[in-house]
């Protein structure tokens, strides 16, 4: 008998709409590695919250999120 028969998933597209989503989500999504994602989080062009030990960006952050637009600010890496 399984524990999880019963409980309702959150897809990524509502976690992408509402929620939280994990550095590794938004590599997959964006096609980017995380050195890239963290540079720019470093650069200050993607916020992140953290909750507990993980950290967490926020879905509509997310979506409009463009891999190294530290670089289109004019800040070099």
């Amino acid at each position: 008998m399984s524990f999880v028969e019963n409980v309702a998933s959150v897809t990524l597209a509502e976690r992408l709409d509402y929620g939280y989503v994990t550095i590794k989500e938004v590599c997959a999504l964006k096609l980017c590695g995380t050195t890239t994602v963290y540079a720019d989080i470093k650069a200050g062009v993607l916020k992140v919250e953290k909750h507990g030990r993980s950290t967490r960006i926020s879905g509509p952050l997310a979506k409009a999120y463009v891999p190294g637009s530290r670089h289109l600010n004019g800040e070099a890496a």
